[in-house]
């Protein structure tokens, strides 16, 4: 019986810091989707924005819908600096065409206790994309 003192003991001792590896892993995960998900938005937003810079000259012209690549990086530009996020690079591309606008953000996110579980103090990348493209109100 003498030699199973302190078993108890160790065993929470443990599971404790099993417990709090897993709670801090699922912090930093979740700090991770919020930010993406506020990345997302913004990508919306300025893909939104930047569909609305239509060639007003070549529309009144041919009654084609295209978009003006000078506008259209000003419109997104404007939409994602309004947002007042700290990003690490946004990238613009109109298709061929100009038809539509693809908006890329990307961002980083410090982790704490995920750092030293994958042994690195880089923060962890985050993007998100999204395309929008005029349309025609009747």
């Amino acid at each position: 019986m003498s030699r199973e003192r302190g078993t108890i003991t160790m065993w929470m001792l443990g599971l404790s810091l099993l417990l709090l590896a897993f709670g801090g892993l699922a912090i930093d995960y979740w700090r991770a989707l919020a930010y993406q998900r506020e990345l997302a938005a913004i990508a919306d937003s300025a893909a939104v924005a930047g569909a609305s810079g239509i060639d007003e000259s070549l529309y009144r012209s041919t009654g084609e819908l295209a978009l003006d690549p000078g506008r259209t990086v000003q419109l997104v530009t404007r939409s994602v600096d309004f947002q007042g996020v700290e990003l690490t690079d946004v990238e613009v591309t109109l298709t061929p065409g100009n038809s539509a606008v693809t908006v890329v953000v990307r961002g980083a996110v410090d982790v704490g206790l995920l750092g030293l579980f994958i042994g690195d103090d880089e923060p962890l990348r985050v993007s998100a994309t999204a395309t929008a493209f005029p349309l025609r109100v009747p």
